[in-house]
């Protein structure tokens, strides 16, 4: 006798792989969101850090963010909501200071 497959939850997405950008027009993954870019270059500078700068602080500080990942949130591209969070709690802020507003539907 051979078992059927299990059915997957709707809520298990394909992952895309780490080459393939999404488009600057399509909505995020889930779990991800997009900053304020100009308000997070905004505290960064206001600190007069540079991006790799802030890097190095957040490592020393146990906040594990890439100098990679800084250069994506400010660019406008899509992040974990977790580096969101990771970078509100760097600049002492509210996370949803960061977090970009969803364009109305």
């Amino acid at each position: 006798m051979h078992a059927s497959p299990l059915p997957v939850p709707n809520a298990v997405v394909a992952r895309e792989s780490p080459g393939d950008a999404p488009h600057a027009d399509a909505p995020p993954l889930r779990g991800q969101v997009t900053l304020d870019s100009a308000e997070l270059r905004r505290l960064r500078q206001s600190r007069l850090l540079s991006q790799q700068d802030l890097a190095d602080d957040c490592w020393r500080r146990n906040i594990r963010v890439s100098v990679a990942t800084i250069k994506r949130a400010e660019s406008g591209r899509a992040v974990r909501f977790r580096i969101a969070h990771e970078l509100a709690r760097c600049f002492g802020v509210p996370v949803m200071r960061l977090v970009r507003a969803a364009p109305a539907v």
